[in-house]
């Protein structure tokens, strides 16, 4: 009995070594694969650098080999990522994306759409950058850091929010989806210490001198917009506005619209379109309220 279990045993555990012999050489071997691919899509005139959350490639320029700023850049966005999840991965329910995130920063806008004519499905209207959700990539116009990370962010946001969905993409009303990444945009480090998102003075300044004219966007309008609105010739004040929204309920009256909005966020993450009146309900306030005690909070952030 016990030589008819050993010589079951023995070759279980053999195989249960072959296994792991095979899966580990395919831990080293698949990520080699994929950035070989990666520059054989792109071409030698690519700098590619990875992660353990990225893997990212920027254009060889002349005099300038860009390795340092390609560093830098996985290294800002890794950062970034860090960060998010560990301020908003719980009330926000976000998950780390488990395969590297790919993103290419291509030299001209041209460049982009050659490449994603090809490759990718998406708007190219956007010349900065857009994130694909059928490849789960992220394709960008190279520009100064400065003005990169802030778009980097934007799309990251998107890519994020929309992985960590319980049933694919869900259909985000526009104006919480563009406004949690234009909220984003402004992350960077501060002090040594990262700082994720913010309300920026100078647009908080323009949509409360607006509304002092009545020439903004109002909350009902906003929120109930669609692609007309944040596609239109009103696209990027409805941007700026989401934005500071979102700025609002995380930031303003004193933190008590924190955990209503989380409810929110949590009803618009479900299959299907969120119900309109969804906000005022979860937030226990109307949208004329919510847009009085918002434009108060642009007149504070302005100064």
């Amino acid at each position: 009995m016990r030589s008819s279990i050993r010589s079951l045993i023995l070759p279980l555990a053999a195989a249960a070594l072959v296994l792991a012999a095979i899966l580990g050489a395919m831990h080293l071997i698949l990520p080699g694969l994929a950035r070989r691919r990666e520059q054989q899509i792109l071409g030698a005139n690519y700098v590619i650098v990875e992660t353990d959350r990225v893997r990212l490639a920027l254009p060889r320029l002349p005099k300038a080999p860009q390795e340092a700023l390609a560093q830098r850049l996985a290294a800002d966005f890794e950062g970034f990522t860090t960060a998010l999840y560990r301020t908003y991965g719980e009330p926000l329910d976000l998950h780390p994306v488990e395969d590297r995130i790919t993103i290419r920063v291509f030299a001209t806008h041209a460049d982009l759409v050659k490449f994603a004519g090809r490759h990718m499905k998406q708007d190219l209207s956007h010349a900065g950058g857009f994130y694909d959700p059928a490849s789960w990539s992220i394709a960008l116009t190279l520009r100064p850091p400065r003005e990169l990370l802030p778009v980097l962010y934007h799309e990251a946001t998107h890519l994020i929010m929309d992985r960590s969905a319980r049933a694919g993409s869900p259909a985000w009303s526009l104006w919480l989806a563009e406004g949690m990444a234009v909220y984003f945009e402004h992350s960077g480090v501060v002090g040594g210490r990262p700082r994720l998102g913010g309300a920026d003075r100078r647009k908080a300044a323009a949509v409360w001198a607006l509304a002092r004219q009545r020439r903004h966007i109002p909350l009902a309008q906003l929120v109930r917009g669609g692609p007309a609105l944040f596609r239109g010739k009103l696209a990027s004040l409805a941007y700026t506005e989401a934005g500071l929204l979102v700025a609002y309920l995380l930031e303003g009256a004193a933190g008590t619209l924190r955990q209503p909005f989380f409810r929110y966020v949590d009803l618009e993450r479900r299959p299907g379109p969120c119900p309109p009146q969804a906000l005022e309900a979860s937030l226990g306030v109307s949208l004329d309220t919510l847009e009085t005690d918002w434009l108060n909070f642009l007149k504070g952030a302005a100064r």
